[in-house]
């Protein structure tokens, strides 16, 4: 039963699949030899690393090898070599070498007893040898090496340096200008000079060659040494293949992506050393190219894992911030809006009491001025037919910085004493636009202070409108096609989406913060373990003015310290409090003040919470009244004094107490 439960727990795990995936992928691209190329591109490097300077193979080249191969099979004889073997394009006549000879002498070609058994083509490289299979014609090789095994796929060395493989001419050898240790007891290889394939070799050291005999040399210099380079077998390279990328799972979870790349460049160094090590030491190949490869496929595959998963979290964590701001109200800030005038004209209809005013904002890149916003009135109401702010009377304003009065008629209809004024609206030196109004004084205008005022509201909303054009300048250049191509932003990323939210509950926490900061009632709250979660601004003037430390307190050490009340009490009050969601009001007493306390829980029953709290409580909030302050405060205190006085009266009269 455990084991289904944990299976099905698996199944509903996208990661663990998309793991199983990987491995795989691995299997199938080992078995069906995908990236067998780069294995081969591997082999050719490490092939070149290694150099060997001594080999028992020899080549003869003829220019005319099938009218004088009997002279020079003769020749070579006399030298006394372990075997000769005589490559030609066509079937030569092999009686040159009697039963008594005890030198052997081939003459491979498909239509004799003996041929050269095949050479596969190991993805693009010559260099695997196969064993024979269904041919009329017996492998040339065993005949001449008896001690090697022939009927498995091995790939040749090429550890010998190509300068170091004694090459001669039939010249040479016919005019004895050669010494017999050169000759004797090795393996001759005569062969017609130029007669190659036509084509350049691709096998390690031999790039530029397109001579054959070249590479049957190779070939008979590996079976010679026994020095043949055996690769893995399929199930262990499978095997091998995996383990790496288990390695590299475990390892990729617990770095960073920076350092994840930094370890696979490291791993495919450390496989091309390990491989060269196995190579020369062991003769034995590992599939380096495919070590390398599915290390980086590995990392590519953590980076999509990572991305998906990442995306599904972001996306529940955008629905989540979502539904809990869905029903609280977050007005939207100042540039997020479509456009900046209409709260403009709500912050300056709400502080200024003016008759009418006329918006108007500056061409982008020109000194004309257009309307925007008229308030109390209508933008056909301007009767001031300019609209170049070079020319008075929008001149007179920006040459002062500040609000001028308007002496020729700017609106159409003005009531009898009603003044016109006009300010710029500008910050850092840059224009954003004007701002024409009028007002009616009475006996309490003042003329300085309204200038004053107006001046300041205008420097405000000038710096405002300067914050909006660069946000929206910013905006526009990054909300451009091109851009978003070449950032990959077509679609808004799930990243600026989760900025957004988490912007949105960081400014309704902000100003939770500060309101809760700013509450003249000394407040702090308690979690149920009586630790202190917030307090205000209030609270730590409080606590510094009668010296104690809260954050050294619990909810008990508090309430026992202003009040009177012995710990066995206290703790039954708070018991009260936070099992039955009780509220008590309480006198505490700090050196000569009194305050009144209130202690009360915060419900939680309605909030949903991941605390793991078992009482539908989230905190104890203790809050300080000071009621003599709040009594100086009022502009009728002797009044308010006597209110509360009768109604004392009126409880004691009626043996009632106030409620709790």
């Amino acid at each position: 039963m455990a084991f289904k439960q944990q299976f099905f727990l698996l199944k509903r795990q996208r990661t663990f699949w998309l793991i199983i995936c990987l491995f795989i992928i691995v299997i199938l691209t080992n078995a069906f030899s995908l990236f067998n190329s780069a294995d081969a591109f591997f082999y050719s490097r490490l092939a070149n690393l290694s150099q060997s300077q001594q080999s028992n193979i020899v080549i003869i080249e003829s220019d005319h090898l099938s009218t004088e191969h009997h002279q020079l099979v003769q020749q070579l004889l006399s030298y006394q070599p372990k075997a000769v073997l005589v490559f030609a394009n066509e079937q030569l006549n092999a009686n040159t070498a009697n039963s008594t000879n005890p030198i052997k002498v081939f003459y491979p070609h498909p239509k004799n007893h003996y041929c050269l058994p095949p050479i596969n083509d190991w993805s693009g490289y010559n260099v695997e040898l196969a064993p024979m299979t269904d041919s009329p014609c017996q492998a040339i090789w065993p005949a001449v090496f008896p001690h090697i095994d022939s009927n498995n796929n091995v790939l040749l060395n090429f550890a010998l340096s190509p300068a170091a493989l004694p090459k001669f001419s039939a010249t040479r050898l016919m005019t004895m200008d050669l010494m017999a240790s050169q000759l004797q007891n090795k393996i001759i290889i005569l062969g017609q000079h130029n007669a190659g394939l036509g084509v350049k070799l691709n096998a390690p050291k031999l790039q530029h060659s397109t001579n054959y005999l070249l590479l049957t040399a190779y070939i008979a210099d590996t079976l010679d040494k026994q020095n043949s380079v055996f690769t893995l077998t399929l199930w262990q390279s499978t095997l091998l293949l995996l383990s790496i990328a288990l390695l590299m799972l475990f390892a990729f979870q617990k770095l960073s992506i920076s350092y994840s790349f930094v370890l696979t460049v490291l791993a495919g160094i450390c496989w091309f050393a390990l491989g060269y090590v196995m190579l020369v030491f062991q003769q034995l190949f590992l599939p380096v190219g495919q070590m390398t490869i599915f290390t980086f496929i590995t990392l590519l595959w953590v980076i999509l894992v990572r991305k998906l998963n990442e995306d599904s979290e972001l996306t529940s964590m955008i629905g989540n911030i979502q539904q809990k701001m869905a029903g609280r109200y977050l007005p939207k800030s100042f540039i997020a809006q479509s456009s900046p005038w209409d709260a403009i004209i709500r912050l300056v209809t709400q502080q200024l009491a003016l008759n009418k005013s006329i918006f108007l904002a500056r061409k982008e890149g020109d000194h004309r001025l257009i309307e925007i916003r008229a308030v109390n009135c209508q933008l056909s109401d301007i009767k001031e037919l300019r609209r170049d702010y070079k020319r008075a009377p929008y001149s007179d304003a920006l040459k002062k910085f500040g609000v001028v009065p308007i002496n020729r008629p700017f609106f159409t209809e003005l009531s009898e004493g009603e003044l016109q004024y006009i300010v710029p609206l500008m910050y850092a030196g840059d224009v954003r636009g004007f701002w024409a109004m009028t007002v009616i004084p009475d006996n309490q205008f003042n003329q300085q202070a309204f200038e004053r005022n107006v001046n300041a509201f205008a420097g405000q909303v000038g710096e405002l409108l300067f914050h909006y054009r660069i946000y929206e300048a910013q905006s526009n250049t990054s909300d451009s096609a091109i851009s978003q191509l070449l950032t990959l932003k077509l679609q808004e990323p799930l990243s600026q989406q989760v900025k957004t939210s988490i912007a949105e509950m960081e400014q309704k926490l902000t100003t939770l913060e500060h309101v809760f900061n700013n509450i003249r009632s000394a407040t702090v709250l308690f979690n149920l373990f009586g630790q202190v979660v917030q307090i205000n601004q209030s609270l730590e003037k409080l606590a510094a003015m009668h010296q104690f430390s809260i954050f050294d307190m619990t909810a008990l050490d508090l309430l026992c310290l202003v009040t009177d009340l012995d710990t066995e009490t206290a703790k039954g009050k708070l018991r009260f409090i936070t099992l039955q969601k009780g509220d008590i009001y309480v006198q505490a007493q700090l050196d000569e003040k009194t305050y009144i306390l209130n202690v009360r829980t915060v419900d939680s029953s309605q909030v949903q919470s991941a605390s793991g709290e078992p009482f539908q409580v989230s905190g104890i909030l203790f809050e300080f009244i000071d009621i003599g302050f709040f009594i100086e405060q009022m502009p009728n205190s002797k009044q308010l004094c006597d209110s509360l006085c009768k109604q004392q009266q009126y409880y004691a009269s009626n043996l009632m107490e106030p409620s709790n």
